[in-house]
């Protein structure tokens, strides 16, 4: 039996079974670009690249874009509390202040393009958006899927209902709704020049919840795997270089738009997701699926311990079943499910070596082997 790193290895083969995992369409499928809006469109730096304010940039999904966007050619200028990964990015511009009360680092500036990971409270955004409303030529934010009303439309697109649905503005509260009125507050301020990206679960290398984490370590473990719910549940979520991809390649061609971002390309069940994690190791392995119910009634669901996909019923029947047709029009891509997981374990080991080893997402083995007694003994 080949190794993991011997399976990782053999890139053809790992291409070659991309559809296998419900993630065909990586990296081809060139689908129809949309025009740009006239008015989106920065100047660039003399044909260069483009200058580019990060808000944040030194969390999660900022350094991806960073490297990313550097790679390309593009200038960068982060802005951030100067507390958080201080060490990154030596060569590039640091301002330092605070969005909730102290922009005064960006007067007098001028960018291309500003993408907004840190954002999350309408007061923030109108902070923001007045401080770059007119030093910048494209305002990129940050959503989030927990934007929609619920999950239940036969078509879950950008168009879908978004917010409380009975409820007033003034009452509206938590991060989806708060999510809303800061998109408001964009387009309020940048108009055309408004780019909007809703992702989903936000996964791979660096990424601390361990939510996805949680499923390449415990596979690579062995063993008696369990997993929520039904073989069949659809499962969707995005590498966070896909998105940081999306994001640089947006700003590039100038487009503006609400986009989804939820991957796979194509429908991925819980089923082929596990089963695909599995194929980047070589430890024997075994899963049990354990019904949603059983498991809520044991204090597991909802929870932080599995919390990663939802029960395909009420009002996130087609949660896992999102269209983002639009997004990947304009570009959105793909990496293979075995590519997301390798990278993800191979980050998640490094952190063991370095001491920090506890993952905050999944069950741990006296849980699990507690439920699965149970489950097989009712």
């Amino acid at each position: 039996m080949a190794t993991r790193r011997e399976f990782i290895g053999q890139a053809g083969s790992v291409a070659a079974g991309a559809a296998a995992f419900g993630l065909a369409g990586y990296p081809g499928g060139a689908g129809a670009q949309p025009k740009p809006h006239p008015e989106a469109a920065g100047r660039g730096r003399g044909g260069a690249g483009l200058g580019i304010l990060i808000l944040g940039g030194t969390g999660f999904i900022g350094p991806h874009v960073v490297r990313h966007a550097l790679s390309r050619g593009h200038e960068i200028t982060l802005f951030n509390r100067g507390r958080t990964n201080t060490h990154l990015f030596p060569e590039v511009e640091k301002l330092v202040g605070d969005r909730n009360d102290d922009v005064a680092a960006l007067e007098g500036r001028r960018w291309d393009a500003v993408i907004d990971n840190s954002g999350y409270t309408p007061d923030q955004l109108r902070l923001s958006v007045a401080a770059l409303k007119e030093a910048t030529g494209q305002y990129l934010f940050t959503s989030t899927r927990a934007v929609y009303t619920d999950f239940t439309a036969p078509v879950m697109n950008e168009d879908a209902p978004v917010g409380p649905r009975d409820l007033p503005e003034s009452e509206w509260g938590g991060y989806g709704p708060n999510k809303v009125l800061a998109e408001r507050v964009v387009e309020g301020g940048f108009g055309a020049r408004t780019l909007i990206v809703r992702p989903p679960v936000i996964v791979g290398p660096g990424d601390r919840s361990d939510r996805f984490t949680y499923w390449p370590d415990r596979i690579d473990a062995g063993g008696e795997v369990l997993v929520q719910g039904d073989p069949t549940d659809p499962v969707q979520f995005v590498d966070v270089r896909d998105l940081a991809e999306f994001y640089v390649h947006l700003l590039e061609e100038h487009t503006a738009g609400v986009f989804n971002s939820v991957g796979p390309g194509s429908p991925l069940s819980s089923a082929e997701l596990v089963y695909g994690i599995r194929a980047i190791t070589a430890t024997p392995v075994s899963f049990t699926w354990v019904d949603w119910d059983f498991l809520a009634e044991r204090g597991q669901m909802p929870q932080r311990q599995l919390a990663f996909w939802q029960p395909p019923r009420g009002r996130y029947l087609n949660y896992g079943r999102m269209d983002s047709s639009r997004g990947i029009a304009a570009g959105l891509r793909f990496r293979p499910l075995a590519v997301t997981a390798k990278d993800t374990l191979d980050w998640h080991r490094s952190r063991e070596i370095g001491g920090e080893y506890r993952l905050r997402t999944g069950l741990n083995r006296a849980t699990e082997a507690e439920l699965l007694a149970a489950w097989k003994e009712k």
